[in-house]
């Protein structure tokens, strides 16, 4: 079975995609738009240890699902 495993700065891409998503597409007040912002650029910077976190937080959960999904495949009949 294939692993995937997101460096850091792929992770932070990711984390980066999902929260440009919500700052323009989903109804946030300003003031709340200023502190997600702030959180990205002063706590979740490449080298910090939240964003450390994220990455081992993806990446386990990448690690789940890839397990989930091959115990299915096992468990599928062989005559579909």
């Amino acid at each position: 079975m294939p692993t995937v495993e997101l460096n850091v700065d792929e992770s932070w891409e990711l984390m980066s995609f999902i929260v440009s998503y919500m700052l323009e597409d989903v109804e946030i007040g300003k003031a709340d738009r200023a502190k997600i912002r702030r959180w990205k650029t002063n706590e979740m910077r490449t080298a910090s240890e939240d964003m450390r976190a994220l990455g081992e937080k993806v990446n386990a959960d990448i690690a789940r699902l890839w397990e989930v999904r091959r115990k299915s495949e096992l468990r599928k009949p062989d005559w579909r």
